[in-house]
């Protein structure tokens, strides 16, 4: 009889085994950097306060009228003004007079193009929505558009001023 060799294949698992040890190795190193992360408690100082400085809410859009923004301008630059206003004058070319409750704030308009440009007169009463608040001083150009001389010169006078889309206004009564 003739002998006749057979290798018996064996089932290779090294797969499993190299699996199994870079899962040991992961578990091990959570486990490492998840006790670094002892929190140490806070100890909270309980001596009495003597004098405490009264800190003003910040503004909320439903309360903001042009009073409040002329007395704290810089909390309210980048914020939207929403409200009835009526046109003061004199008018520039790019710029008009607001007031508001007693308070008188400059708005510039930012031409967009419209089928009826619209025609603001000083007496008129208008609803402005979405007049950007922004800071004065010496402004050259809004928008990429350059500001005529008797607008910068008012604008250079103010410590805010509103910016309104033509869009963004409504003429309620005309004077």
């Amino acid at each position: 009889m003739a002998e006749i060799p057979v290798e018996k294949k064996s089932s290779s698992k090294t797969w499993l085994w190299l699996l199994l040890a870079a899962l040991l190795v992961v578990l091990i190193i959570w486990w490492l950097s998840a006790a670094d992360d002892d929190v140490e408690p806070v100890v909270v100082d309980t001596a009495p306060v003597e004098s405490v400085e009264a800190v003003e809410p910040a503004p909320m859009a439903g309360e903001m009228t042009l009073a409040a923004i002329l007395a704290q301008p810089q909390a309210y630059i980048g914020q939207e003004f929403t409200g009835e206003v009526d046109v003061g004058g004199p008018l520039t070319d790019r710029g008009f007079w607001v007031e508001n409750d007693g308070a008188r704030m400059f708005a510039i308009i930012i031409d967009e193009p419209r089928e009826v440009p619209l025609d603001i007169n000083p007496g008129q009463r208008l609803q402005v929505t979405g007049g950007m608040i922004r800071e004065g001083g010496d402004v050259g150009e809004v928008e990429g558009v350059p500001l005529d001389d008797d607008t910068r010169a008012v604008l250079q006078d103010q410590a805010a001023f509103m910016m309104v889309d033509e869009s963004n206004i409504e003429i309620l009564e005309s004077a």
